[in-house]
Parts: C-alpha cells; sequence; structure tokens
C-alpha cells in the first residue's frame, strides 16, 4: 500500500447497502377500473445494483414477447456513477481519532478524507401509472437530503452520519416505433452521498517503564528516578538509582 499498511474498513460497501436498504421495501397497488377504486393486486418492486442498460437489453431480447419479460417491470436499479473530493468539508490532517480499550491498549487513526459519491437511481416502468406510483414514494424523504448512519469503523466506535441529497430527476419515455416494440418509462433519480474515507489503524501499547533524570549534583552526578509498574493502577515499584 502507499503507506506501508493494509487495511479495509468497507465503508463504500456498508454506504451502498444503507442506501439500497432506503428503496428496498417499495411497492405499487393495481386497482380496478370499475369505478370504485378496489385494490386487486399488490406488487413488490425488486431493486438490484446494475446499470439500466442491463436491465432495457433483457426487455429488448424478447422483442416478440414470447417469455412474457414484462414480469421484469416495473423495477429499480442504482449504480455508482462518480467519487468526486469534497474540500468544503476538509479537515486538518493532523488531528487524531483515539479509542482507548478494555486491555488499557490505545488506537488511533488520522481524521477521514471527504468524498462525495454519486448514485444514479433508476425507475424503469411500463406505464407512467407505475411510476409516479413509484417516485410519489421516494420523493417526501428527501427535501432535498435524507441522513442515514452506519457503523463506519467498528474497530474505533466510530459511527459516521452521512447526508444522501437527490439532485434531480430525468424522465425519458420510450414509445416511438411500431406495436410490437415494448414500452418502458425511465426515471433517473441522481444522489450525492457525502461519506467520509478512513485511513489505517495504529496501535499503542501500554508504558509500563518510564526513566527520566530528575536532578543533577554539582560534581555532574545524576540522579535517576525509575518507575516500574504493569498496568495503570497497580502497585508501583520506586527505585533510586546514583549514577556514581
Amino acid at each position: 500500500m502507499l503507506n506501508g499498511q493494509t487495511f479495509y474498513h468497507g465503508i463504500l460497501r456498508k454506504t451502498i447497502i444503507a442506501f439500497g436498504h432506503l428503496f428496498s421495501n417499495i411497492k405499487i397497488e393495481r386497482q380496478s377500473k370499475d369505478g370504485e377504486e378496489t385494490v386487486i393486486q399488490t406488487v413488490a418492486v425488486p431493486l438490484a445494483y446494475a446499470p439500466k442498460e442491463k436491465w432495457i437489453v433483457r426487455i429488448d431480447s424478447d422483442p416478440e414477447l414470447t417469455n412474457h419479460t414484462y414480469t421484469t417491470l416495473p423495477r429499480l436499479s442504482f449504480e455508482i456513477t462518480g467519487y468526486a473530493y469534497d474540500s468544503t468539508r476538509k479537515v486538518n490532517r493532523m488531528n487524531k481519532i483515539n479509542c482507548q480499550k478494555a486491555d488499557e491498549t490505545r488506537s488511533s487513526m488520522n481524521s477521514p478524507v471527504p468524498y462525495n459519491v454519486d448514485i444514479s437511481l433508476y425507475v424503469l416502468t411500463k406505464t407512467q401509472e407505475d411510476a409516479m406510483q413509484i417516485i410519489e414514494q421516494i420523493l417526501p424523504t428527501f427535501t432535498p437530503e435524507y441522513t442515514l448512519s452506519i457503523n463506519a469503523v467498528p474497530e474505533m466506535n466510530v459511527v459516521q452520519d452521512i447526508p444522501i441529497i437527490l439532485n434531480s430527476i430525468t424522465v425519458q419515455d420510450d414509445y416511438d416505433g411500431d406495436f410490437q416494440t415494448r414500452r418502458f418509462v425511465t426515471h433517473t433519480l441522481n444522489f450525492t452521498l457525502k461519506t467520509n474515507m478512513f485511513g489505517g489503524i495504529s496501535n499503542q501499547g501500554v508504558i509500563n517503564t518510564v526513566m527520566a533524570n530528575v536532578a543533577t549534583v554539582a560534581d555532574n552526578t545524576s540522579i535517576a528516578y525509575t518507575a516500574i509498574g504493569t498496568l495503570p493502577g497497580d502497585p508501583i515499584t520506586e527505585e533510586w538509582i546514583q549514577d556514581l
């Protein structure tokens, strides 16, 4: 590694899992057309980490609809589209995060580096009605941001709050073509996640012995004081040592 230390906190993985969990329980309702608005079907919208092109190819791969590919819609998918350093959240890199453990050892690491993660969420449906049901369940949560927490570095007891900002929404309705061409509506929601990247952890043991010169007599004879102990709070053996 660049600093000679191998480490992996899984912060990006935890961030992506937490983001996906926000949209993992979206459902849409199908109503009857008898004018009474009776719910006849409730459909859970599946979610996957994949670019929208993957699902578009899957739909277009069966243009004659012989394999009933309509069962793949509606569907949600998301992907990371970029990373960017956020200088507005920069802190002093010389600051340390310290953690005292039960065995009296101390761990420390440098202050985190702020990064923004851009994520696109795709809503693929076959009708505008399905798309509007899904969008209306998402938009009220973001004003335009929503904050979630992840256990970023468990070894250091670091819990990180991550603001999720909804930047924009675009719509694409592919309705052109002949009657054999499948129509699908795509909504793209662009998010920015403000996360922090942590470096490696340094461990420091317990100091059991301390030696210091505390006096010097006229004839340049040093008198040293030595304190020897095992753990803080234990009886300390004190010794005066005089170098003649």
